[in-house]
């Protein structure tokens, strides 16, 4: 039990940082979606379905950032579905850098940290869900 706390309190922290960065991104994003503020120029998104950053900017603060905290205070309430919110965290998480990878037509650093930090995130989950005899599915009614 001693190796679930661990695996807990990493989950917690990975879940807490990624929310409130996203928060913050997501937030400077529907602010400003021209990219001004933050360095990006609208252009960057050309090959994809957007012309500002607000629509990413909405997604990345209440999906990314909003979500990823649901998972967080799930897992401090210990709430029963707390592994299973906190793997699709990391599932959105990951799929959100494919698609922005894919939309820029470019990756840099921050997208393939980010990345790992999704994978991370659905492996720890896994590894709970495994670990509470949850997986793949318990009767949680």
């Amino acid at each position: 039990m001693k190796d679930l706390k661990r695996i807990y309190k990493t989950q917690s922290i990975i879940l807490l940082l990624v929310g409130v960065g996203a928060l913050f991104g997501g937030g400077m994003a529907i602010i400003d979606p021209s990219g001004a503020l933050y360095g990006a120029p609208v252009e960057i998104l050309k090959k994809g379905p957007f012309e500002s950053f607000l629509i990413p900017g909405l997604f990345l603060f209440f999906v990314i950032g909003v979500g990823h905290l649901t998972a967080f205070g799930a897992m401090k309430c210990s709430h029963r579905l707390h592994a299973y919110l906190s793997g699709a965290a990391g599932c959105i998480l990951t799929g959100w850098i494919l698609i922005q990878c894919y939309v820029l037509q470019a990756a840099n650093i921050l997208h393939i940290v980010f990345f790992i930090v999704g994978l991370a995130e659905s492996v720890i989950a896994l590894y709970m869900l495994v670990k509470l005899r949850l997986f793949p599915f318990k009767d949680l009614g």
